[in-house]
């Protein structure tokens, strides 16, 4: 999630941790692992006519290369997951697990899959920003243009909006755009319209949409100024899942305390979040328990039950990691939770649009964005990723409660550390 500048000091890129990959230079950028928007289009047409179990449909467009937007569902299960990938076009690792899981949902005949499509059903969504992902520009100064990915899609503000909102800029190159986990609203699409539906007095600074509603106000409101939030919104709206999952990439970070004698600390190669409401206030890494008001410490519009269990999930992945043995999936950290209001997990997860049946979430945070490493490091980020996917969905298909998990496995799991890499 966070914003990974290229603009770093070259003492910073030639160090190295255990557990991780070397970081990249300007001239080893490679994307060719990665599939590219028309080859992830046939992959999944290929998959979708293999397989009479998967549903393929397009669900909207990019706004600048007007490339398609894939919603592909799968299984038959009363447990309804919602899962998105690639919402920034620079965090590509989740696209190519996703891909993997599809075509292992979709073709596989184990036990293991055939229970789990007996009882989850999914809606996934494997590249949200085909813009992003796809994104040139010349990233080593050679007059050439690179592909390297982007955070945010290609579109102009064109006065969609009373104000230009703080999440459109124009980094790297000029190329107008938008991060798009910031764009999302609160508000159902029937009672919200970016043109007519706000105040003047909203708007903070003339950036920031600090938003009325319920009795709170949420800092920071997206508008679903972009096309492919739009479609998002509906696609979630539509499956009215039970959790919601998305996949992204942070920068590099050490593992606390992990450094022993003359052993430098390792890496931690994946963190992972749970959103939550006013219940677990008091776990709140960044405000004490009475902070008011309460919308920038926890989100209010998620209640016990689902607060528990997106706590839960992530313990799960936490676990199921650890038992791994490796250094490398034992390094698991937490991402420090405050609510985003623009972004996926804390606009729709309460679910508004369907009454306020909330959704269960979880971020993944794997290392290093694209235009930080390109393709070096993959194979570690698609297992942790992978193994972490196929455990969620094993274990939410033998209960969906995830009683035998607890909340306390993420709590004591420790906040990710120092950053290797300017940020």
């Amino acid at each position: 999630m966070t914003t990974i500048g290229t603009a770093t000091a070259n003492t910073d890129r030639e160090k190295y941790r255990p557990g991780g990959p070397k970081l990249g230079s300007p001239k080893s950028i490679n994307l060719n692992a990665f599939h590219t928007n028309a080859e992830l289009t046939k992959e999944l047409t290929k998959i979708e006519q293999k397989s009479d179990r998967v549903s393929l449909r397009e669900i909207g467009r990019s706004a600048g290369r007007n490339d398609p937007l894939w919603e592909v569902k799968v299984g038959d299960g009363d447990t309804e997951v919602h899962l998105i990938t690639q919402i920034h076009g620079d965090e590509a690792t989740g696209t190519e697990v996703a891909l993997k899981v599809i075509k292992s949902l979709g073709m596989s005949n184990s036990q293991q899959v055939d229970h789990i499509l007996e009882n989850l059903s999914f809606t996934i969504i494997p590249r949200v920003n085909p813009d992003g992902a796809m994104y040139h520009y010349d990233y080593d100064g050679n007059g050439d243009a690179e592909w390297v990915g982007r955070r945010q899609n290609t579109q102009a503000w064109n006065g969609e909006s009373r104000y230009k909102p703080y999440y459109h800029s124009t980094y790297p190159a000029g190329d107008p755009g938008y991060d798009m986990n910031r764009d999302f609203n609160i508000r159902p699409p029937s009672e919200f319209n970016p043109r007519t539906d706000d105040r003047e007095e909203w708007w903070y600074n003339q950036r920031y949409l600090d938003m009325p509603y319920q009795g709170h106000t949420l800092f920071a409101s997206g508008l679903r100024l972009t096309p492919e939030i739009r479609a998002v919104t509906r696609s979630f709206n539509e499956a009215n899942p039970d959790y919601a999952i998305t996949h992204h990439h942070k920068g590099g970070n050490l593992y606390p305390d992990s450094g022993t004698g003359n052993k430098p600390q390792k890496q931690t190669l994946m963190s992972v979040m749970a959103p939550y409401g006013e219940d677990y206030l008091d776990r709140s890494p960044f405000y004490p328990d009475d902070h008011t008001p309460i919308t920038e410490a926890v989100n209010p519009f998620l209640d016990y039950e689902t607060s528990t269990r997106s706590i839960k999930l992530n313990s799960l992945v936490i676990e199921a990691l650890a038992e791994r043995g490796s250094s490398i999936f034992d390094s698991i950290t937490r991402y420090g939770y405050y609510p985003l209001w623009g972004s996926y997990l804390d606009a729709l997860c309460p679910n508004i649009a369907n009454g306020g049946d909330s959704a269960a979430g979880m971020l993944y945070e794997v290392a290093y964005q694209t235009d930080d490493l390109g393709q070096k490091g993959l194979g570690r980020m698609l297992e942790l990723t992978k193994v972490g996917f196929l455990e969620s969905f094993t274990a939410l298909a033998d209960n969906p409660e995830l009683a035998e998990y607890d909340t306390e496995t993420y709590f004591d799991t420790p906040l990710y550390g120092e950053g290797i890499q300017q940020q």
